[in-house]
């Protein structure tokens, strides 16, 4: 049995990913590919926020499922799994799911786009879920390659976000802690879809019969929608329209300044990282692999 695990990389197109590897479980199941179905959103995050806290269960389950279906390899996708690249807890309970269930081979599939265009869409993208200053993430980014926020949804889904900018450093050290095959997938590069290459790198893109509309991407909110997005954010926050009003002066201003900059700070971002992101896709350009060893520890 061998294992797929796409973290993402946030940004980069998982999502569609996703929904075609959802779409196509059965003719993937039929050659041999199990992507666990998921009804709704169609990515694993539920059994990555277990994975995030060291539970290798879901995956254990999702393999032994798998197994029952003839499959000889299973996908993983879940781009907050990206916390991996940080945490090596999600490691471990990876590595324990391997050897409860058998697994022979692990094959790490990251997505890695412009770290500055990736940066910009970042920020345009939690105002879906929580209030992100521009500056805050450019300074963390900046100054540790990375960021991350802990409990982002209190009580409910992930319990922390992690996104890395400094591809080299991450990868490097996902292959020398997780003990796996690692393979960088350009998200700039031609293919059918972000991700593509994961399915060529497996030998199933043709059987791949179905591709979901524009509604599965998850594409970048304009200016408006960003600020009403980040507007709904506070309004959760401070439900109180009298305290509303005592600080919507403060935040609409660090709103406004944040947005009339991303696109200095991403550039920035982009000329800081540029280096290391191409090497990284250079260096993991193909499986980096060795012999699974005794459990990260």
């Amino acid at each position: 049995m061998k294992l797929i695990i796409h973290p993402g990389l946030h940004k980069t197109g998982s999502t569609y990913l996703q929904h075609v590897l959802n779409d196509n479980h059965a003719p993937l199941a039929k050659r041999g590919v199990w992507y666990q179905p998921q009804e709704g959103y169609p990515a694993h995050h539920h059994a990555a926020w277990r994975i995030l806290l060291g539970d290798e269960r879901p995956l254990v389950a999702m393999i032994e499922q798998a197994r029952t279906t003839d499959c000889h390899t299973v996908i993983l996708s879940s781009e907050d799994l990206e916390g991996a690249l940080y945490d090596d807890r999600a490691l471990h309970a990876i590595d324990d799911a391997a050897n409860q269930a058998a697994v022979g081979e692990i094959e790490w599939h990251v997505v890695l786009r412009d770290p500055g265009t990736a940066f910009a869409s970042l920020f345009a993208q939690l105002q879906h879920h929580v209030y992100a200053d521009a500056f805050q993430l450019f300074y963390d980014t900046m100054r540790r390659g990375f960021v991350h926020m802990a409990a982002p949804m209190p009580d409910a889904g992930t319990p922390y976000w992690f996104y890395c900018f400094d591809h080299l450093a991450d990868l490097g050290r996902l292959h020398s802690r997780a003990g796996a095959g690692v393979v960088a997938h350009d998200f700039a590069a031609k293919s059918a879809f972000p991700g593509a290459s994961i399915l060529e790198h497996v030998g199933v893109l043709d059987a791949i019969t179905t591709l979901p509309g524009q509604e599965a991407r998850n594409a970048r909110p304009d200016r408006d929608d960003i600020i009403r997005g980040y507007v709904l954010r506070v309004a959760e926050a401070v439900p109180d329209e009298n305290d509303q009003r005592r600080v919507i002066d403060g935040f609409l201003g660090c709103l406004e300044n944040g947005l009339d900059n991303i696109d200095t700070y991403a550039a920035m971002v982009g000329e800081r990282y540029s280096d290391s992101h191409r090497a990284a896709l250079a260096q993991f350009a193909s499986a980096k692999t060795r012999p699974r060893p005794d459990p990260v520890r």
